[in-house]
């Protein structure tokens, strides 16, 4: 067993690499930004609707970051389809191979963390890492898996108040799709169940509202 330590790295440096970081291209330079076409019926919404909104999500483009991050992260980490592990667990198992799957979600588990919580202002804050989580996936279900889960999550969409709703919900579709699909092991499956519901449990468990990543920082929505 060789640990592949340059793939471990860049793992982690996707994986724990803050969204709030991205804000930081604006320095060298600001291009002039469209008119946001906001008033469009299908974008828009009332407000202080907490509802995600499809075309508003898949028009920003740190959402694709933070999918490609979280996929190729958590591959790095923890492999996948023909794609080893930076942390190869031994073929005799034992107390080593424990440790090592242990050290391998807790990498991801560390990197969920940094990408839901922030401190804004002196103020503790939870955001929904939808697409961060979909990357994930990928590794956690497999990317047929993966693929499905996010298609049927955005279908459902409509009937979710919040975001609290469509995570919780995207919990249960991402494993069910893990467990009939069986492209992995089903310790994984539960770990993206458990990975989904985590930034739902931590907005409830401390009352805050759990909110969207907008391009002004974030949307405050209050979960009456």
């Amino acid at each position: 067993m060789v640990v592949n330590l340059p793939f471990l790295l860049l793992g982690i440096l996707l994986l724990w690499f803050p969204r709030r970081w991205m804000r930081l291209g604006a320095v060298f330079g600001r291009r002039k930004r469209k008119p946001r076409r906001e008033d469009e019926p299908w974008i828009r919404r009332e407000p202080g609707d907490p509802r995600l909104n499809f075309w508003r999500e898949f028009r920003k483009p740190r959402n694709y970051f933070d999918f490609f991050r979280g996929a190729a992260g958590g591959l790095a980490i923890v492999g996948g389809e023909n794609i080893p592990s930076s942390l190869p667990l031994p073929e005799d198992g034992g107390d080593h191979s424990l440790m090592l799957l242990l050290a391998a979600m807790l990498i991801l588990l560390v990197g969920l963390l940094i990408q839901t919580y922030r401190n804004e202002n002196g103020r503790m804050t939870f955001f929904a890492p939808i697409f961060y989580l979909a990357g994930l996936s990928v590794c956690l279900v497999g990317s047929w898996g993966a693929v499905f889960a996010f298609a049927l999550i955005w279908a459902l969409n409509p009937l979710f108040g919040n975001p609290q709703a469509f995570l919780a919900v995207y919990g249960v579709v991402v494993t069910a799709f893990g467990l009939v699909l069986r492209d992995v092991a089903i310790d994984r499956t539960f770990t993206a169940l458990f990975f989904a519901v985590l930034p739902v449990l931590l907005s409830l468990m401390t009352g805050r509202p759990l909110l969207v990543f907008s391009r002004k920082g974030f949307h405050v929505h209050e979960d009456r």
